[in-house]
């Protein structure tokens, strides 16, 4: 059986492929059209899996409050990144699955707080909140693609 977190790995790496090669300055362009770029579609996965995942379920974050700021839902791009916050974002990406598979292996979502996400379906459990997740991780994967083709004909 296919758990969420398969899911969301499934869907990173796929994003992690469709970067592969890409300049910094073709990951930092915002194209015709769009309101952001891939690298903050990038960070915004990591940021937004650590609100749902850890914030909302009483545990701390692993990323620094200023980062998830600069990705959380709402923002845009407040200029280009560098390529040294390029290869944290990437590796973050996968590492941030190693850890949640050990925190929920040691049972660490015990509480979570209810949310409502901008597609207004309420969040009322850790569960609910990693199956949310899972699918948010499918649309920005979507946006990652449409933004590369964009970026590469603009």
């Amino acid at each position: 059986m296919t758990t969420p977190v398969d899911i969301i790995r499934i869907a990173r790496t796929n994003v992690l492929k469709t970067v592969e090669g890409l300049t910094l300055d073709q990951i930092n362009k915002i194209p015709t059209g769009f309101n952001g770029n891939l690298a903050w579609h990038l960070g915004h996965l990591c940021s937004t899996e650590q609100g749902l995942l850890y914030r909302l379920s009483g545990n701390n974050v692993s990323l620094e409050p200023s980062f998830i700021d600069k990705y959380k839902k709402g923002s845009v791009p407040q200029g280009p990144i560098t390529q040294a916050e390029l290869d944290f974002i990437k590796k973050e990406l996968l590492d941030q699955l190693e850890k949640l598979e050990v925190d929920l292996k040691q049972e660490l979502f015990k509480t979570y707080t209810p949310y409502t996400t901008s597609f207004g379906n309420s969040i009322n459990s850790f569960e609910e909140a990693l199956t949310f997740v899972a699918v948010h991780e499918g649309i920005h994967y979507g946006y990652v693609l449409a933004l590369k083709r964009a970026v590469m004909n603009d």
